[in-house]
């Protein structure tokens, strides 16, 4: 089969054959139909977090095809279609073929489109931090940074209600995006003092000044500045929820005091409660509640996939639709 594996060498990928996976018992062996990048297969490739190794296939962000059902299986058919149901790991789906434990994947309805079902594993997140917020109807949402996983949480509190939705970034074709998908205001950084913006945008100015602020902050960016971006602008009692890896960072805890702040951080499934994320996200695109399509920035074969990684880390493409 080919796949796309890591040359070893920092931000390079290279298409080539690869060994066919075998099915193992309690897995199932996929075909992958399309897969999306990953911040964090991107900071992988980086180096980031530590060595690359070569010859290892990265994704986890995909819509699989059943082609074989190991030992030990029963509630799988050949032909099913399989997406992540929880954060497992790296699953390896950027080849022809890859093999995945039943318990980290779920079937598809047959009304939701590979092209709606790829972002099933961003959702976990951006709906998962838009859950985790409690944020309800009527209540502000600031959510800092519209990449992926921002826009995913925009289109997600506009499901709850949320009102205002306002999005922050720095690129403003990432903030017309918001725009699209359902923020009501949105705010470049490199134009605007959000924080006084978001103030004067969720207060009124007879209000005492611990009581100007939106009642949750999202920040998905993996900046260190946005974590001390959101304890300024937050108002007595908001509720900050990281949804990115942000790097370690200096705060003044006293803030978190003094405002009576909740912070607390997202990663896909919900582990040790009994709403996962994974299928209410499944859910969600089965009754048609959003549509992320418009976060697709065009498709391309697995044979570019160095042109692909390029783009993305150049920001020119914010969701590129790999095919096999």
């Amino acid at each position: 089969m080919k796949a796309c594996v890591a040359t070893g060498e920092k931000r390079k990928m290279e298409y080539r054959e690869m060994p066919m996976p075998v099915v193992e018992p309690d897995s199932l062996l996929l075909k992958t139909r399309c897969a999306l990048i990953c911040g964090s297969d991107l900071e992988y490739l980086d180096a980031i977090h530590g060595d690359i190794e070569p010859g290892l296939i990265r994704g986890h962000e995909f819509v699989a095809e059943v082609m074989e059902v190991g030992p030990g299986v029963t509630d799988w058919e050949v032909g099913d279609r399989a997406v992540p149901i929880s954060f497992t790991g790296n699953y390896g789906c950027w080849a022809d073929y890859f093999v995945s434990p039943t318990r980290g994947v779920q079937k598809v309805p047959a009304n939701v489109p590979d092209e709606h079902a790829v972002f099933v594993e961003p959702m976990h997140t951006g709906f998962g931090a838009v859950e985790a917020s409690g944020v309800k109807p009527g209540q502000s949402a600031v959510i800092i940074g519209s990449g992926k996983i921002g826009l995913l949480a925009v289109m997600s509190a506009k499901v709850t209600g949320a009102a205002p939705i306002i999005a922050i970034d720095i690129d403003q074709g990432r903030l017309d995006k918001a725009s699209e998908v359902g923020a009501h205001v949105v705010l470049n950084a490199n134009e605007v003092d959000t924080v006084q913006a978001v103030k004067e945008l969720t207060s009124d100015p007879s209000d005492h000044p611990l009581m100007r602020g939106p009642d949750v902050i999202i920040a998905c960016a993996r900046q260190g500045e946005v974590l001390n971006q959101a304890l300024e602008m937050a108002k007595l009692g908001t509720h900050i929820v990281l949804a990115g890896f942000v790097p370690p960072t200096k705060i003044d805890p006293g803030i978190l005091l003094h405002k009576q702040l909740i912070l607390s951080g997202i990663m896909a499934g919900r582990f040790g409660q009994n709403r996962i994320n994974g299928r209410i996200a499944l859910h969600m695109l089965a009754q048609e509640q959003l549509d992320p399509t418009p976060l697709l920035s065009g498709s391309m074969h697995f044979s570019d996939i160095q042109n692909a990684i390029d783009l993305t880390y150049a920001g020119e493409k914010l969701a590129v639709l790999l095919e096999p």
